[in-house]
């Protein structure tokens, strides 16, 4: 395949993991309206995805669909090239590691605006770091998660 589509590809599958990220942003939404801007832009694709699924009968379950159809169609398909795989099986394990965070939140009650802040700065940054890693045909090493990632696939 072509260099440049799977480098464009395993970006866009970052956006997922950034869109499910938006929840711990909304204090810093609020004072830095410009970000919350961006963010839009950066997953307009997968809102619409997303959008499209929900109202085409899926309702609440478009996120669901979503997290399978990478993972059966991209993460275990092995005529997908191992780049765009890997990248897509990390974009899926900070996807779960923000559910992990979200249900520890719910069940606790902690809304400490700072400490929900730094969740998303920190998501925020991985997608940063993984976009240009990605652009420069690298696979992005995230601690603790690229291992297991490597185990998957």
């Amino acid at each position: 395949m072509n260099q440049i589509f799977l480098r464009a590809t395993s970006v866009c599958l970052y956006t997922y993991m950034l869109k499910s990220s938006i929840s711990f942003g909304d204090y810093l939404f609020e004072k830095y309206y410009f970000l919350k801007v961006i963010i839009f832009y950066l997953t307009l694709p997968i809102n619409l995805i997303e959008g499209t699924l929900k109202y085409g009968g899926l309702g609440g379950f478009s996120g669901l669909v979503i997290f399978f159809a990478l993972f059966a169609g991209v993460v275990r398909n092995p005529k997908v090239p191992y780049f765009v795989r890997f990248n897509a099986c990390q974009a899926l394990l900070l996807n779960i590691s923000l559910i992990i965070i979200t249900y520890f939140f719910s069940i606790f009650s902690l809304p400490i605006p700072a400490l929900i802040s730094f969740i998303f700065i920190a998501y925020f940054s991985i997608f940063i770091f993984s976009v240009f890693q990605c652009i420069y045909g690298v696979e992005p090493e995230i601690p603790f998660i690229s291992k297991s990632v490597r185990m998957q696939i």
